[in-house]
C-alpha cells in the first residue's frame, strides 16, 4: 500500500509516512461524506467503491492492530507500511500512558545465560504479585533474566519480564543457596520472614527449584553435579525445565538426549555451564553421572502413587495393548492406529516428534507409509480422547514445523524400566522389593496380541531393553526368595520374567532349579498343592537337588 520506508533516505521517508497516516485518517470522513451525498447517476457504482474502501480501511486498521499487539509482546513483525504505523501507535500510548521508572531491586544481572537445546520449552509465566513470596519471586526473576540473556526476548511477555526483573534481588538468591548443604542434592524448608546468609557460602554450580510455598515455608529443592533434582509429583519434565534455575554464576544447559550432553559436557569448561539431563538416568556411567544433574521424579512418594492419576496411561505389558483414563473412546474405525500412535508419543514424552516420523514408523505399514490426511485424522482423534488439563490439550496442536509434543501422559512400560533403574542401585532388600513391584506390572506377554503395527518397539530398541530388564529383575527376585526360602515366590517371579523374554535360556534354567512341593514328600495333586511353602518345609532341598542330578545323569 506504500514503499517501504527503509529503502528512502530519512529525510524522504517521512513523505510517504506522512501521505500513510493522511491516508488511514481522512479516508473514512470522505467515504461517510460521499456516501451521503446525493449522485444524479451511477448510484450503485459509486457506493460499491466506497464500500470496498471502507473494507480496504477496515483490514488495514486490523493489520495494524494485529502488529501492535505483537510489538507489545515482544514479538517480530513485518517491515511494511502497517508494521511502520504500529509502531507508531504503540510509541505513542507508551509516551502517553507510561508509568515512572521504578528503582531497581538490586544491580544490574550478572552475565549468566540459561541454554536450552532447541526444541525450545514454552517460557514459563510467573505470577507476578503478592500472591508471589520472596523466595519464589527472586529465583523466578533470576531465571527469567537468565532466560532474557541467552535466548533473547524472543516468546516472552515484555511487561511480565519487566516487571520481574524490577522485581530481582541477587542477595536473596545468594541466602537461598547459602543455606542449602554440602550434600549432593535434597530439599530444604526456607522459612517466611528474612533471611540470615547461612551458616556457610554456597557451594556452585547449584541447580534449584521451588516445590511449593506452604505455611512452614518454601520447600526448594537443590542438586549438584552428580546429584538429582526432586520434582514435585505432579510435575512433568518439562515442568521441570521451566522451573530449574542455576543459583550461581553458571549458565543452566538443559541436555534431552545423551548426544547433546556429551556436547555439553565437552565444551562446559570453556562456557561455565552447569547440565541438567532430562533423559534415563540409569543408561548413564558413573562418570557422566557424577558430572551432570539428573532428575529424581519421585521424592516423597512411591512409584504408585506417584504414577496413579486420572491422566492416561498406557500399558504395554499385556497381550493385547490397551490405553486407560481416556477423556473419551477412541474413533472406533481408528482404535488401533490412535493406540499406536498415542503408545509411541508416551514413550517419546521427552522429546517432540516429527510428523514425518509418525506417518513412516508408526502409522505407515510395510513399504507404504501414511499419508497425511491419515495422521491428521489419527492426530484429531487422539487429542480429542486424551482430553486435557490446566495445561491445555495433553496432545498440543502441531507446531509449524510439524512437531508433536504431549504432556501428562504415562506408561506402565516406563514405570517398569524406572523400577528396575531404581532397584539396580538399591541394597539387596529393597532390590527384590522393587523388582518385585515391577514385575507384578507385566499382565501378559507383551504385544503378543498385536497382530499389526508396533515394529517401532523392536526397532528402536524398546523390546530388547525390555526383555533385559525382566531377565534381570526377575533373577534377582528369584535369588533374594531362594535365600530366604519363599520358593513360590521365586517361581512365579521367573514365570513373569518368561512373559517378558520367553526365549531366555537363563530363566528357564533358573525355572528348572526352583524346588518343587513332591520333593518335600507331598504329592502336588494333593492337599498340599496350593500351600504356601515355607523355610521349615525346605529341609530336603539338598538332598531333593542331588536326587533330581542323579536321575538327569542316568
Amino acid at each position: 500500500m506504500a514503499a517501504d520506508p527503509r529503502r528512502l533516505s530519512p529525510a524522504a521517508a517521512w513523505v510517504p509516512r506522512g501521505a500513510l497516516t493522511l491516508y488511514v485518517t481522512l479516508l473514512p470522513y470522505v467515504v461517510v461524506a460521499r456516501w451521503r451525498t446525493p449522485v444524479s447517476s451511477h448510484q450503485v457504482l459509486v457506493r460499491i467503491a466506497l464500500a470496498t474502501l471502507a473494507g480496504l480501511w477496515v483490514g488495514f486498521v486490523v493489520q495494524v492492530g494485529r502488529n501492535a499487539v505483537r510489538l507489545r509482546r515482544g514479538r517480530p513483525v513485518g517491515s511494511g507500511a502497517s508494521a511502520w504505523l504500529a509502531g507508531l501507535v504503540v510509541g505513542a500510548v507508551a509516551l502517553l500512558g507510561a508509568p515512572g521508572h521504578a528503582p531497581s531491586a538490586g544491580p544490574p544481572p550478572a552475565a549468566v545465560s540459561a541454554s536450552v537445546p532447541s526444541p525450545r520449552a514454552p517460557a514459563p509465566r510467573f505470577p507476578v504479585g503478592n500472591t508471589l513470596g520472596a523466595v519464589p519471586l527472586a529465583l523466578a526473576a533470576k531465571r527469567r533474566g537468565d532466560t532474557l540473556r541467552d535466548e533473547g526476548a524472543d516468546g516472552l511477555d515484555v511487561e511480565e519480564s519487566i516487571a520481574l526483573l524490577r522485581a530481582r534481588d541477587p542477595e536473596t538468591v545468594r541466602r537461598v543457596a547459602a543455606r542449602c548443604d554440602r550434600s549432593r542434592d535434597g530439599v530444604v524448608v526456607v522459612p517466611a520472614g528474612p533471611l540470615d546468609a547461612g551458616p556457610d557460602e554456597p557451594l556452585f554450580p547449584l541447580v534449584a527449584c521451588v516445590l511449593d510455598d506452604g505455611p512452614g515455608g518454601v520447600r526448594v529443592a537443590f542438586a549438584r553435579e552428580g546429584g538429582r533434582l526432586a520434582l514435585a509429583p505432579s510435575w512433568s519434565v518439562e515442568d521441570a525445565v521451566a522451573h530449574a534455575v542455576s543459583l550461581g554464576p553458571e549458565r543452566l544447559v538443559v541436555a534431552r538426549r545423551e548426544d547433546e550432553l556429551l556436547h555439553a559436557l565437552a565444551t562446559r569448561a570453556l562456557r561455565r555451564a552447569v547440565v541438567l539431563y532430562l533423559g534415563d538416568a540409569a543408561r548413564l556411567d558413573d562418570d557422566l553421572l557424577a558430572s551432570t544433574v539428573t532428575l529424581e521424579p519421585r521424592v516423597g512418594v512411591t512409584a504408585d502413587e506417584s504414577d496413579a492419576g486420572p491422566g492416561p496411561r498406557v500399558e504395554l505389558l499385556r497381550a493385547e495393548p490397551r490405553v486407560t483414563g481416556l477423556a473419551e473412546p477412541f474413533v472406533e474405525t481408528l482404535r488401533r492406529r490412535c493406540v499406536e500412535m498415542t503408545a509411541y508419543l508416551a514413550l517419546h514424552r521427552h522429546e517432540p516428534v516429527t510428523g514425518e516420523r509418525l506417518r513412516t514408523r508408526v502409522l505407515g505399514h510395510a513399504d507404504t507409509d501414511a499419508s497425511t490426511r491419515t495422521l491428521a485424522n489419527t492426530a484429531s482423534a487422539v487429542r480429542r480422547s486424551l482430553g486435557g488439563d490446566a495445561r491445555g490439550p495433553r496432545l498440543h496442536p502441531v507446531t509449524s514445523a510439524g512437531l508433536y509434543v504431549t504432556h501428562g501422559i504415562g506408561s506402565d512400560l516406563e514405570e517398569f524400566t524406572g523400577l528396575v533403574a531404581r532397584a539396580r542401585a538399591a541394597g539387596a532388600t529393597e532390590s527384590a522389593a522393587l523388582a518385585q513391584r515391577a514385575l507384578r506390572l507385566v499382565q501378559g506377554e507383551p504385544l503378543a496380541s498385536a497382530l499389526r503395527g508396533f515394529e517401532w518397539f523392536l526397532a528402536e530398541g524398546h523390546g530388547a531393553r525390555l526383555a533385559r530388564d525382566g531377565e534381570w529383575a526377575a533373577l534377582a527376585l528369584c535369588h533374594h526368595a531362594m535365600g530366604a526360602g519363599e520358593y513360590e515366590r521365586a517361581f512365579w517371579a521367573l514365570e513373569q520374567g518368561l512373559l517378558v523374554d520367553p526365549y531366555s535360556d537363563a530363566l528357564r534354567e533358573a525355572l528348572a532349579a526352583v524346588p518343587r512341593l513332591r520333593e518335600f514328600g507331598r504329592d502336588g495333586a494333593r492337599r498340599a498343592q496350593d500351600r504356601a511353602v515355607g523355610p521349615r518345609d525346605a529341609v530336603a532341598v539338598s538332598w531333593a537337588l542331588a536326587r533330581l542330578r542323579h536321575q538327569v545323569t542316568q
